[in-house]
C-alpha cells in the first residue's frame, strides 16, 4: 500500500521551497553595466574534443565591448584527440594562449585544466567558461563591472541553451531553466550556493586561498558548485549572481538522449559531497517526490484508483512549478517554451529519477573519458 499521505506532505513540502524561491527570484534587483570596466582580467576555458565549437568560443571572447587595458585568454587542452589545440594555436597571434596538459600526466579533468590556467594567470580577476559557448558583446564588462560594484569574490551569472530545434532540446533547455532558476533565487539569498561552471568569476587571491579545488579533486564534478561552497565559507557573505541579460552566457545542449543522460548524471554525482544541509535536504525532497509519483503510478497497474492519484500529484507538482518556470523562462526570453511544460512533466519525473540514481551508484564516458 503506497502512503498517499506522504507523498502529500513532501509535495507540500516541495511547494514552500518553490514558492520561497520564486519570491527570492521576484525580489533580485535587475543589474545593468553603466560605463566600461577598466580591471585587468584572465579568460580560462578548458576545453578538451572541442573542434566543432572552439573558433565560435573565441572569436566571441574577442569581440567583447570592454575597455579592459589587460584581457588575457587562456586556453587549456585536456589531452584532446581532436584538432582543438591546433585551433587554438591558430589564435596566438591574436593573443590566445595555448596550454597543453601532456598525455604522460596523470593529473588530468576539467578541474586540473583551469587549475593549470589559473596558475598561469597574470591577473587576479579570473573569468571561467566553457569551450562551447558564446557571448554578448556585453558579457565580460557587465559581470567583471558587477564585481567591482558589489566587492563579491566570486559571481556566479546565468546560462542558457543556444537552441531548442526538436523535442530533446526542448526538454533539456526547460529542466537548464528551472536550475537556473534556482540558481538565481539561492545565491542571492545566501541561501546555498549553486552555479554553472560557463559562467563564473572569481579572484586567483580567493581561489588560493581555500587551495583551489583540493578536497574536491577527486569529483569528477563539482569545478563550479563545490568551489563556490569552499569560497563562500571563506568569504562569508563576498558570492554574488549577477541578474542580467547582457551577462547571459550560451551553451549547446546535448546532442543525443544518451549524452543527455550522461551530463546529467555527471552533475547529479557531486550532490552528496555538499556539506550544505539545507541543500542535501532539498535535493533529497526532490528525489523522493518523484520517488512517490513513479511509485504510484506503477502502483496504478495494481489498482486502477492509483491512476488517479497519480495524476492529481503530479497536477499538484505543475500548479507549484509553473509560476517559477514562467517568471525565469520570461528573464531568458524563452516563454515560448512554456507550453512545453505540462506536456514534459511525466518525462521529467522519470528523467530525475534514473539521472538522480545514476549518479549515485554508476560510473560514466564524458568525452571519451570513463568517470565516477
Amino acid at each position: 500500500m503506497i502512503s498517499l499521505g506522504i507523498l502529500l506532505l513532501l509535495i507540500i513540502t516541495y511547494r514552500i521551497v518553490i514558492r520561497n524561491a520564486n519570491r527570492r527570484l521576484m525580489d533580485i534587483p535587475y543589474y545593468s553595466a553603466h560605463g566600461m570596466s577598466h580591471a585587468s582580467v584572465t579568460v580560462v576555458i578548458a576545453a578538451r574534443n572541442e573542434e566543432d565549437h572552439i573558433i565560435r568560443c573565441l572569436q566571441s571572447v574577442l569581440l567583447q565591448k570592454h575597455g579592459f587595458e589587460n584581457l588575457e585568454i587562456i586556453v587549456v587542452d585536456d589531452q584532446s584527440s581532436d584538432k582543438t589545440a591546433e585551433i587554438v594555436g591558430s589564435f596566438q597571434e591574436r593573443g590566445v594562449r595555448l596550454i597543453q596538459i601532456g598525455s604522460g600526466e596523470k593529473v588530468v579533468g576539467k578541474k586540473a585544466a583551469i587549475a593549470r590556467g589559473i596558475s598561469a594567470a597574470s591577473h587576479d580577476i579570473i573569468v571561467t567558461t566553457d569551450a562551447d559557448c558564446i557571448f554578448p558583446t556585453t558579457w565580460l564588462n557587465t559581470i567583471v563591472s558587477f564585481k567591482e560594484k558589489t566587492d563579491a569574490v566570486f559571481v556566479a551569472a546565468p546560462v542558457m541553451f543556444r537552441k531548442e530545434l526538436n523535442l530533446l532540446e526542448k526538454f533539456q533547455s526547460l529542466d537548464f531553466l528551472s536550475l537556473q532558476g534556482i540558481t538565481a533565487s539561492a545565491v542571492h539569498s545566501n541561501q546555498f550556493n549553486m552555479c554553472n561552471g560557463a559562467n563564473l568569476l572569481y579572484t586567483k587571491e580567493a581561489f588560493n586561498k581555500v587551495n583551489g579545488f583540493e578536497g574536491i579533486d577527486h569529483i569528477a564534478s563539482g569545478d563550479d558548485m563545490l568551489l563556490m561552497e569552499k569560497i563562500g565559507k571563506a568569504y562569508p557573505g563576498s558570492v554574488q549572481y549577477c541578474y542580467s541579460r547582457e551577462a547571459i552566457v550560451t551553451t549547446e545542449p546535448a546532442n543525443s538522449l544518451k549524452s543527455f543522460f550522461q551530463q546529467r548524471t555527471r552533475w547529479a554525482s557531486k550532490a552528496g559531497s555538499y556539506s550544505n544541509v539545507w541543500i542535501k535536504l532539498i535535493l533529497l525532497n526532490v528525489f523522493l517526490v518523484n520517488v512517490g509519483l513513479v511509485a504510484v503510478f506503477v502502483a496504478g497497474f495494481f489498482d486502477p484508483y492509483y491512476f488517479k492519484a497519480c495524476g492529481f500529484f503530479l497536477l499538484l507538482k505543475i500548479i507549484v512549478e509553473l509560476p517559477f518556470m514562467i517568471r525565469i523562462a520570461w528573464f531568458f526570453n524563452k516563454t515560448k517554451l512554456i507550453r512545453w511544460f505540462i506536456p514534459s512533466q511525466p518525462f521529467h519525473v522519470l528523467y530525475t529519477l534514473i539521472a538522480a540514481s545514476f549518479g549515485m551508484v554508476t560510473t560514466y564516458t564524458w568525452k571519451g573519458r570513463k568517470l565516477k
